[in-house]
């Protein structure tokens, strides 16, 4: 009788959890269907802008293809293209009228000249046009063998070969004295601050050009999380119940935290090239492999007390450095107005999580601990290097 009543309690309050679920739903589900009625409560409000967000412009031979967006609750109808001010004709991908975050491709024949810099307009049928400059008309490039190959050399220039030269460090590390090395180890963690905050920024800027629907903020703090917690689990299997990562275990962790955010910088280079900015995308290459050589020291450090074979050095400048191919394959063929923030906000929790484990390995191990002046000049040292070598990308 005891062990039913039990049940039964049991069985309510697990119900009755249920109430203020079903309740808000019966809420919002009045608020939707009070539609616009909701806004005369408040006195009204005024007319939105009826303006298209344009997501992306392509070249192909003998057309431009543009894709744009209703980025407002209210539905937008394509009425006129214009091309350099010139109304010209087109034809749709997609539905003329576009509900709330809908798309729609236009399709404009126009015989463009390479290079040329252009205007398109996308007119509202309320009149308000929407205008996007392209600095430079360039044929966008389709998925093919040859561009395929050149991505990933690229991906590879700019990630892998930079942090191998990095690692060439390690065996000078190897014959520092420990307050040299607790210092480079500091400087580790600088190098990694840097870069996360540099993500963050990143990712809070892209965020700014999505809808407001699509919760931009919400969005960023969720990769954020998601990959620092992503990253604290991966830190207790590795260090196996110890009090902290060391050793080869630390520079796995710091490969894959600086590799995240090499996965972003390769996203830049792709969309650079695929939208024709031919030259701030071989800019971001040269600035790019310089201020990467750095990060090999950030991984060698670590490691410098370890037995390191050289598939274990290959395989941490691939972990590194890998990313960067896929981010110039994605930023080439496939960008994601949406996904590209989150990646950043990936890059910015998996490297300022390992900050933390970096740091909490400085404590135990450096002459001083986090106080001593190696330390405190070894992280101000690697924020200063990231600084130095990012003026050549900004």
């Amino acid at each position: 009788m005891e062990a039913g009543s039990a049940a039964s309690g049991g069985l309510g309050w697990r119900l009755w959890a249920l109430v203020p679920i079903v309740l808000l739903a019966l809420a919002v589900a009045l608020v939707v269907s009070l539609g616009d009625r909701v806004v005369d409560l408040v006195g009204g409000s005024p007319p939105s802008a009826d303006e298209f967000d344009v997501r992306r412009v392509d070249f192909r031979e003998g057309e431009i293809r543009v894709l744009v967006r209703n980025p407002q609750r209210d539905d937008l109808t394509i009425a006129v293209a214009t091309v350099d001010d010139a109304i010209v004709p087109y034809t749709l991908d997609g539905p003329a009228t576009l509900g709330r975050l809908r798309s729609s491709t236009i399709v404009i024949p126009y015989l463009w000249v390479e290079d040329d810099p252009i205007a398109i307009g996308v007119t509202s049928s309320t009149g308000i046009q929407t205008t996007t400059e392209v600095a430079a008309a360039r044929l966008t490039p389709e998925p093919d063998v040859h561009g395929f190959l050149g991505y990933g050399l690229i991906g590879v220039l700019v990630g892998v070969v930079p942090v191998a030269l990095g690692l060439l460090w390690l065996p000078s590390l190897r014959r520092a004295r420990p307050e040299w090395l607790a210092a480079f180890m500091a400087l580790t963690a600088g190098l990694l601050t840097f870069l996360g905050v540099e993500a963050l920024f990143e990712a809070l800027d892209l965020q700014a050009t999505l809808p407001a629907a699509f919760g931009g903020p919400g969005l960023v703090l969720l990769g954020l999380a998601a990959s620092a917690l992503g990253m604290t689990f991966l830190s207790a299997r590795l260090s196996r119940g110890k009090p902290g990562v060391t050793g080869l275990a630390l520079a796995l962790l710091v490969a894959i935290g600086i590799g995240v955010h090499n996965l972003g910088e390769g996203l830049a280079i792709g969309t650079s090239f695929a939208t024709g900015e031919l030259q701030l995308g071989g800019f971001l290459v040269i600035g790019f492999m310089v201020h990467n050589v750095t990060e090999g020291l950030g991984i060698a450090a670590p490691a410098s007390r370890e037995r390191v074979t050289f598939l274990w050095l290959a395989a941490l400048a691939l972990v590194a450095g890998g990313p960067a191919i896929l981010g110039t394959w994605i930023g080439g063929y496939a960008s994601s107005d949406l996904l590209t923030p989150l990646f950043f906000a990936f890059a910015a929790g998996a490297a300022l999580q390992v900050v933390v484990e970096v740091g909490r390995y400085v404590a135990r191990t450096a002459p001083g601990g986090l106080r001593s002046g190696w330390s405190i000049g070894g992280y101000l040292a690697g924020i200063a290097a990231m600084w130095a070598t990012g003026l050549l990308i900004g």
